[in-house]
């Protein structure tokens, strides 16, 4: 049982890391959070079939993370997670509200996604690894932002 606690401990870490990694505009470490074979794979509007993107190996997906620099600012908040472990490999299902702000100072608006992510997972030498992430977008607002 400690190993069950210390692996969904260690999942854990990785999928806020991943949330931390985008809100600080670090692409690069958040590819490194994935297996060298990793997959993301983005629908990005509610109801979508087709997914809009998908990113295979840490180039393609540092790229695809790298689009968040589009947003002037995003906080990703995690709302739960949930990791099944069996062995070396796990999966998971993470809710998130991500926050992006877009436009020029003074005249912002506020996207809000609400994401649920669909994640499957494999201990590396250096740790847990996300080997498949699928976003889906089930929700999603903007509005004005009203600073100050």
């Amino acid at each position: 049982m400690p190993d069950l606690v210390a692996d969904r401990l260690a999942i854990a870490d990785l999928v806020h890391a991943y949330a931390q990694g985008v809100d600080r505009r670090d692409p690069e470490g958040v590819a490194q959070l994935f297996t060298p074979d990793g997959t993301f794979v983005a629908y990005a509007t509610p109801g979508d079939r087709e997914p809009t993107s998908r990113s295979e190996g840490h180039a393609e997906i540092t790229r695809a993370i790298a689009m968040a620099r589009h947003y002037r600012a995003t906080t990703h908040t995690i709302g739960s997670h949930l990791a099944a472990v069996e062995g070396d490999r796990a999966t998971g299902e993470t809710r998130c509200v991500a926050y992006h702000v877009l436009g020029d100072e003074g005249d912002e608006t506020l996207l809000v996604w609400h994401i649920r992510y669909l994640d499957r997972y494999a201990r590396r030498p250096e740790g847990w690894r996300i080997h498949e992430r699928v976003l889906r977008v089930d929700l999603v607002s903007d509005q004005p932002l009203r600073v100050g």
